[in-house]
């Protein structure tokens, strides 16, 4: 097998492996809705056919028809009548006795025999094909009139014949009965169950369209292609095995339980971090499109990458709002408080991490001072100059625009990407909305990378728990290394 077809076919068991992602996340996210669609739509067939059921009742007679002939005596030459049946008379009656029982002098008949203006009941008639045997049939929803109305038919035929075939005789065969059972059932489980199953079908239909509708960013590839960006970086997804004792599950590098895929992750992206920066660029942004994309925790990390290597470096908590960091964190250690510009703030000591945690002391009302430009940019103005580098959490891009407002105080910005997860369009308006306050970005950062998604082609697996914090687990096939600063 060639180069070319391995990688046609390794591309075909990617996408496959998507879509059936797709699908499955789809039924995950919105099995419900078709539960709920079948069990409306059997309901409304369930009540559709118990409140349209009408019970039907059939009264039949079975008779020969004989047609008058006149013939000559042998002696007398007197006309004589007698009635026969031949195979050319039974040919003709199978084709015009149908057109007698619909015909409307029959119809007015019954009609006045019974004193109603319309016929209270249908009548269709068979023939016996090559013989004079006929079959009236008469159906409706009362049992008695259904039976008069065949008694009519029977009583008017031979008035109404007399026009189209002649004079007629009728033999009875079978005699008319009263009808005393309707001859169809109530069938309110099947209609329930052609409900169901349109519910059900609808629902399906549902997953698939979202499936198919579905465009998220996967791969490194579709960085390039979909957002026109670099991928600086890929975390793995972890998460901790079940213990017995109660063990530590922050997401942290202090945290050796993390395992080495983790570790050498972070690794490789605080190489490229620090060779994306340019000279004097030393603030730098981290954002994403939407709350719990690992943005918080990745910034902790880097602050810990960069602090391992003699860096002071300094993390501020600008997630005034809704602080991912305060949550991964726990309760922080106090550090000294002091005010600066009438905002008051702390600066606490992170021992694990060897970094230090910039965080506001301030409540809803102070925010809209806090948020202003010009008075954050003053902030970290201050700051510049006690640390070599200076991490900014900021709120997610995609839902209020405090990241926008902090992006004057920064130097450059990385953007977090949750695999396939948001929107691709939802990623792409958020970086716009970013760049158009004229920073740089250096590039983004895949997290929680599963299954041979990321480009590893390790197997990682994920249990992420909403904003409060994430989890990784990592079955390692092989470790990427490195050989002189390159990956290999």
């Amino acid at each position: 097998m060639s180069v070319s077809e391995i990688k046609s076919t390794k591309k075909f068991e990617a996408d496959l492996t998507f879509h059936l992602s797709d699908v499955w996340k789809g039924f995950v996210k919105f099995w419900a809705i078709g539960v709920v669609l079948a069990v409306l739509f059997g309901s409304i067939m369930f009540y559709r056919s118990y409140v349209s059921f009408s019970p039907v009742y059939k009264a039949t007679a079975t008779f020969t028809v004989h047609t008058e002939n006149a013939t000559l005596s042998g002696d007398g030459g007197l006309s004589a009548y007698s009635f026969y049946y031949d195979r050319g008379t039974a040919d003709h009656l199978a084709s015009v006795f149908p057109y007698v029982i619909q015909s409307n002098i029959l119809q007015r008949r019954v009609c006045e025999d019974l004193g109603t203006q319309n016929m209270p009941a249908g009548v269709s008639a068979s023939c016996v094909s090559g013989t004079n045997m006929v079959t009236l049939t008469a159906t409706g929803t009362d049992p008695e009139m259904t039976y008069k109305v065949l008694l009519s038919v029977i009583d008017n035929y031979p008035y109404v014949t007399e026009y189209m075939i002649g004079n007629t005789r009728m033999i009875m065969i079978a005699e008319p009965e009263m009808p005393e059972t309707p001859v169809n059932k109530l069938s309110w489980r099947s209609s329930t169950a052609k409900g169901a199953l349109v519910g059900l079908g609808i629902g399906v239909f549902w997953i698939l369209l979202y499936a198919v509708l579905r465009r998220t960013i996967r791969t490194k590839e579709d960085i390039r292609k979909e957002l026109n960006q670099s991928c600086i970086g890929i975390l793995p997804q972890v998460t901790f095995k079940r213990h017995k004792k109660k063990i530590d599950t922050s997401i942290l590098i202090s945290n050796p339980l993390v395992g080495n895929a983790f570790m050498e992750s972070m690794r490789l992206l605080r190489d490229s971090v620090s060779n994306g920066l340019k000279e004097n660029e030393k603030v730098i942004m981290v954002t994403s499109t939407a709350p719990g994309e690992g943005k918080s925790s990745t910034v902790l990390n880097l602050a810990g990458m960069f602090a391992k290597n003699g860096s002071r470096v300094l993390v501020i908590d600008g997630d005034l709002r809704n602080s991912g960091i305060s949550k991964i964190l726990g309760a922080r250690d106090n550090g000294k408080s002091e005010k600066k510009n009438g905002a008051a703030y702390e600066i606490s000591k992170l021992e694990s991490l060897g970094a230090d945690l910039f965080s506001f002391n301030t409540d809803v009302h102070h925010l809209w001072k806090i948020m202003r430009s010009e008075h954050f940019k003053s902030i970290v103005d201050s700051l510049r100059d006690k640390y070599d580098y200076i991490f900014i959490d900021t709120p997610p891009c995609g839902t209020i625009s405090d990241a926008t407002a902090m992006a004057g105080a920064a130097d450059a910005a990385i953007y977090i990407i949750k695999q396939d997860t948001v929107l691709t369009s939802s990623i792409r308006n958020g970086i716009n909305t970013l760049l158009s306050t004229d920073i740089r970005l250096i590039g983004t950062v895949m997290s929680m990378a599963s299954t041979g998604m990321g480009g590893y082609g390790n197997y990682y697996g994920y249990a992420y728990n909403g904003y409060k914090g994430y989890g990784y687990r990592y079955s390692e096939k092989h470790k990427v290394k490195r050989k002189h600063g390159k990956e290999v």
